[in-house]
């Protein structure tokens, strides 16, 4: 069995936001970052769309695909994310959002 590489990203993050003690890099609460981080409806769907498309490719597996699925909040939107997401798991899933983006730009560029 793979291991969940996004499950193992949280954790990683997990960690780096916990050593930063409640301070950001910029000076600003941790905790603001939240803000930062909310999702409008059209990234919503592109990010459910593109772990759906990940998935069936075989680009990430399928407990990985569920891990994003339900961050993400499932087929209800949040703007803010699902009540109680972690810092870390909306960085880790936004982190892999753009690494798969970018491979998509890549496959399409050798074409």
């Amino acid at each position: 069995m793979m291991a969940n590489r996004i499950a193992d990203l949280i954790g990683r993050y997990e960690t780096r936001i916990e050593k930063l003690n409640g301070v950001g890099l910029n000076g600003r609460p941790v905790e603001s970052l939240h803000e930062d981080m909310k999702l409008s409806m059209y990234e919503f769907v592109q990010f459910q769309n593109m772990q759906a498309s990940a998935h069936a490719q075989g680009i990430i597996s399928t407990d990985e695909a569920q891990t994003i699925y339900i961050a993400l909040g499932g087929e209800e939107y949040h703007p803010d994310w699902p009540e109680g997401t972690s810092l870390a798991t909306k960085t880790a899933i936004t982190q892999t959002m753009m690494e798969l983006i970018e491979r998509r730009i890549k496959a399409q560029g050798q074409r």
